[in-house]
């Protein structure tokens, strides 16, 4: 009846919950068989009528072709390459490598800054910490910088 092995298993254990549930309602004015027939038929058809409401399955070379919702659109791709390209850019021209090496590992990767110390072996009393600072000042320099050069462009 379920066409699938799973499937039955399932409504199996759901018969046998309802009869284990309701265990209490047998009057006994029938065979113990025929009661169990009873719960075992509506269950059933409850089973298939709710299986004949749901969407039928897909197969997963259909599911392949379509396309992928949560994909950014080519003109979004475009223009995070866009900004991705200028921000490269932009620490390439305010910060020396050290700085960029610490700005990126901590920024883009999350790494904290007490490993980012001990990763690159810094001895300094402040650490990765040192080179944050320097580097985001350097950068706040950078942007604003590029933001006025932007407005007399733009007039």
């Amino acid at each position: 009846m379920a066409g699938d092995r799973e499937e039955a298993y399932d409504l199996a254990q759901a018969i046998f919950a309802k009869a284990y549930r309701h265990l209490d309602s047998f009057r006994g004015q029938s065979k113990v068989s025929t009661w169990l027939y009873s719960i075992t038929r509506s269950e059933c058809m409850r089973y298939l009528k709710a299986r004949s409401t749901r969407p039928a399955p897909v197969e997963a070379d259909h599911l392949e072709q379509l396309p992928d919702a949560g994909a950014a659109s080519p003109d979004q791709a475009l223009e995070r390459e866009g900004s991705a390209r200028m921000v490269h850019a932009l620490l390439d021209q305010a910060l020396d490598e050290t700085e960029k090496k610490v700005f990126t590992l901590h920024y883009g990767d999350d790494v904290p800054l007490d490993a980012i110390t001990r990763l690159l072996g810094f001895s300094n009393r402040s650490g990765a910490k040192a080179y944050i600072v320097s580097a985001r000042r350097k950068l706040d320099r950078a942007v604003r910088l590029w933001k006025a050069r932007e407005r007399t462009l733009d007039a």
